[in-house]
């Protein structure tokens, strides 16, 4: 028997030996892939990216998965949100992080309006007595699921009224606008009453301000099995899925109306900043709301009585799900505590050699529910370990042409806040001087490559990606995107874009850090994950022991993705001309358009929607000829001229159709393009919403991308005067686009510049 044993275990040993061999083959295999570059990518000439080339090379062999794991350990081992000692020790943590490696570090704080729980309370009480709103479960071999931290434990929305009342309870589905009107048609009235909703199929700030249109008293929301547990496949701890007694924390407050701090409304909250009352606040909620397990909700569930919910509204829980008759009722009992406190940015910059006012932010932010692993842990380690790449850089002497700014923000699960007030109290010199903003809001929860992006940011990333590897089969990250396709986690709010592009990307709505930059002051911007299955989303089970089980076994996605980042960051930092082609941008448009037309009468769509296209049309146009430019000037430099030379517009002829002697510098070409997002701003902002000023892109209440968003609106709303106006204004925003770039390479516009236009 005991030598059976043995030969079992050298037979194991040999196994993991294989094994392990075979991995490190493939790890070093995927290095060398990735330390090669294979392409002269858009934006460098051959002769200017033989340097960018090495210093590419040396930063993708530096990203270390096991570093990556240490540092998402160190970031989860308490609690941290926003505003609590946790969330101060996480800070200095990364403060500490980016001294070490050589960054400008600085900790930045605002005086912001925050919410906590003091009580909660839930229990029905007829037809039966029955305890709710129970903490989240202990898993056997998850230390982390035995908190202390009563923030950690109890059910809490943030920003959530407080409460003392009992109400019949009606279940409304997800509680969108036309679940409503559904249960309108059908005789059954929510006035008054404690709705139960599901979560997903929409942001909750979204579902309370629904639920108060409606007049409904209070929101008991929760995660049905159907969306996020055992019906998607196991769960935790014997998978990704949510076990039934978990439950999503999160604000409700209507930050699609204006995201920040609720009391500094458009302005950032510093020292001394003017604040409203907080009856003033429009993004605060005005009905109580209360997250809650489907251990929990099916206590409700199996009592409700009254007509059957249609079959499409039928959950994941093992009973028929019915709509109520008024007999079962509930008592709320919250008590919540709201207070202005500090929050903390951490802000890292590298400062750029040539062009140090121009500014490459990476973002991320810091504050979690509770542990956050995943969101947003895993971006939180990914940006600690490029920074710690960078850091090696300069220590051999790398210095960027253009700044490089990481951006570690605070109290984003509130309101998007720490980003909001940074990139309100910089706005001027982000719209002079911003290049580009990538976010990374949470790096992985599994190996699917998802990139949300303004159409001007494609063609860079399609060429980034080319030079990753992805970890798990070592095909680049690039066909690995194209071959499976657009996928979303079930916490996503991406929204497909047309399918005119070369990879399916969605288009940039709400819900991350990404929002001040390019809908406030017109950064063209990204956000990217590897997504997979998530079940524990702001959970208590959100914590580093699923993400090594489950997430991203081994951390090697979250190398990736700081390979990914930090190749981004150099490029867009170093290229003679940014990488921003907009020659896709009015092609994505115009479809939004030509959807657009089908939805509106004929005469309009003939006098407003086709002379939008033709403007798409003509910019397009624009946008190609400068791209050719650009390609064209890049391309004659391999003769060794200086970048000043190439920069002053002393080389290269351009394209055939410029004018004689006309050749705009790459100093002129660089300030048209980063015009060129700006142009699609408005100051007057997009109706009801002035905050948002891109006349492109906004998130709807849901936190979905919405196109063209005030003409869109008013389609709707069937206000054929204001969709005029609103028409009127997209086509100013398309000339003044075109316009910068006809400037760009010489054009009928050329002779006002694109930053005095």
């Amino acid at each position: 028997m005991k030598k059976k044993l043995l030969e079992y275990c050298l037979l194991a040993l040999a196994i993991i030996s294989l094994i392990c061999a075979a991995e490190f083959a493939v790890s070093r295999a995927t290095s060398a892939a990735e330390a090669k570059p294979s392409r002269v990518p858009f934006g460098f000439s051959p002769e200017t990216f033989k340097t960018e080339a090495r210093w590419e090379q040396r930063y993708l062999a530096i990203p270390d998965a096991a570093q990556c794991g240490r540092f998402l350990h160190a970031i989860t081992r308490e609690p941290h949100v926003a505003g609590t000692p946790g969330d101060r020790a996480v800070t200095e943590l990364i403060y500490d992080e980016f001294k070490r490696d050589g960054l400008d570090a600085e900790i930045v704080t605002y005086n912001v309006l925050l919410s906590y729980p003091k009580k909660i309370a839930v229990e029905l009480v007829a037809p039966a007595r029955v305890q709710l709103a129970h903490p989240e479960p202990p898993i056997a071999g998850d230390p982390d699921t035995h908190p202390s931290d009563p923030t950690a434990t109890i059910p809490w929305n943030g920003y959530s009224p407080s409460a003392d009342f009992t109400r019949p309870v009606v279940y409304v589905n997800y509680g969108t606008a036309a679940d409503y009107d559904r249960l309108e048609k059908m005789g059954v009235s929510v006035k008054g009453k404690i709705v139960l909703a599901r979560y997903f199929h929409g942001y909750r700030g979204g579902k309370s301000l629904e639920g108060e249109k409606r007049g409904v008293a209070g929101i008991i929301v929760y995660s049905d099995p159907a969306e996020d547990g055992a019906p998607r496949g196991k769960v935790y701890p014997n998978g990704p899925w949510g076990p039934l007694g978990h439950f999503q924390r999160g604000a409700v407050v209507y930050d699609f109306e204006i995201p920040g701090d609720p009391l500094t409304p458009g302005w950032a909250s510093t020292e001394g900043a003017r604040r409203i009352p907080q009856s003033e606040s429009k993004i605060l909620p005005k009905i109580p709301m209360v997250p809650m397990s489907a251990a929990d909700a099916r206590e409700i569930l199996k009592r409700l009585r009254g007509p059957r919910a249609p079959k499409s509204w039928q959950g994941g829980l093992p009973l028929a799900y019915h709509i109520g008759d008024g007999t079962a009722q509930v008592h709320l009992d919250l008590e919540m505590e709201y207070k202005v406190t500090p929050i903390w940015d951490v802000i890292g910059k590298i400062k750029g050699s040539e062009e140090p006012e121009k500014m490459v932010v990476l973002g991320n932010h810091h504050d979690a529910w509770v542990y956050g692993a995943v969101d947003p842990g895993s971006g939180t380690a990914t940006m600690l370990e490029t920074a710690r790449a960078l850091g090696e850089l300069l220590k051999e002497g790398f210095r960027p042409r253009r700044t490089i700014v990481l951006g570690s923000w605070d109290a984003e699960e509130y309101t998007l806040t720490g980003s909001t007030e940074w990139g309100e109290e910089h706005e001027a010199e982000l719209k002079k001087n911003a290049v580009v903003c990538f976010n990374v809001d949470s790096s992985t929860s599994g190996q699917d490559f998802t990139v949300s992006m303004v159409p001007a940011l494609v063609r860079a990333v399609i060429e980034a990606t080319q030079e990753v590897r992805d970890p798990a089969t070592g095909k680049s990250v690039c066909e690995r995107w194209k071959e499976s396709g657009a996928k979303a986690s079930v916490r996503s709010y991406a929204v497909r874009g047309s399918r005119a592009a070369p990879v399916p990307y969605g288009m940039l709505g709400g819900g991350s850090d990404f929002m001040v930059f390019l809908q406030h002051d017109g950064v063209p911007s990204l956000d990217m994950i590897f997504d997979g299955p998530y079940g524990v989303y702001h959970s208590l089970y959100d914590d580093y022991e699923w993400m090594a089980k489950y997430g991203d076994p081994g951390f090697r996605y979250h190398a990736a993705m700081s390979r990914l980042w930090g190749l981004l960051a150099l490029r867009f930092a170093n290229a003679d001309v940014v990488p921003l082609d907009y020659s896709l941008y009015p092609t994505e448009i115009a479809a939004y358009l030509t959807q657009l037309a089908k939805s509106v009468p004929a005469d309009f769509a003939k006098s407003e929607i086709e002379p939008l296209i033709a403007k798409c049309n003509q910019w397009h146009d624009a946008a190609a000829k400068l791209t050719a430019t650009v390609e064209a000037r890049t391309a004659n430099n391999q003769a060794g001229a200086e970048p000043s030379a190439l920069r002053s517009g002393e080389v290269g002829s351009g394209p055939s159709g410029l004018r004689s002697g006309d050749k705009p510098s790459l100093d002129e070409i660089n300030a048209a393009l980063m015009s060129e997002e700006r142009a699609l701003l408005d100051p007057q902002g997009i109706p009801q919403r002035p905050w948002f000023r891109h006349l492109i892109y906004a998130p709807l209440p849901s936190y979905d991308a919405e196109s063209l968003p005030g003409l869109r609106e008013a389609i709707e709303a069937r206000s054929w005067d204001l969709a005029r106006r609103e028409a009127g204004r997209i086509w100013q925003a398309l000339d003044r686009a075109e316009g910068k770039l006809s400037w760009g390479v010489g054009g009928n516009k050329a002779a006002t510049p694109p930053d005095e236009r």
